[in-house]
């Protein structure tokens, strides 16, 4: 019985920690988006098309790092800038993969956290930190 108890408490503490970046990461990542001009309006997509933000800027937006289904599926947005008297900007807010993925899961989370947990959670990938729109004046 001894035995049976200490197998499954190893096993829980093991998966638990199995995936490095699940466990030092989410897989929501807040944004703040500036303009050098005030009150540009912004649209923001997911890599899917769908609208997911649209509003003026300054702001801070909390997106997902990864789609809401798939596996190795990372989330990428564009965001389309526009005010009157300026041109229309575009540009993308990109994903990365975090450091944690692969030094983590080298000295604690294995196979199983680079192949199973990390990848299923969206853990693993983080987005660009900021956005730092440089409106320039139309012609």
């Amino acid at each position: 019985m001894k035995k049976l108890f200490l197998f499954l408490t190893i096993g829980m503490f093991v998966g638990v920690l199995c995936s490095c970046a699940t466990v030092m990461r989410d897989n929501t990542q807040a944004i703040p988006i500036k303009a050098n001009v005030e009150k540009v309006d912004i649209k923001i997509t997911n890599k899917a098309g769908e609208v997911v933000f649209e509003g003026k800027t300054p702001t801070t937006l909390t997106l997902n790092t990864s789609c809401n289904s798939g596996y190795f599926n990372p989330e990428k947005y564009t965001v389309v800038a526009s005010k009157d008297g300026y041109k229309t900007q575009t540009t993308v807010i990109d994903w990365h993969v975090s450091g944690w993925y692969y030094v983590g899961n080298l000295f604690i989370g294995g196979l199983i956290g680079y192949l199973i947990v990390d990848p299923l959670t969206g853990d693993m990938y983080y987005l660009d930190e900021a956005v730092n729109l440089n409106m320039s004046e139309a012609e």
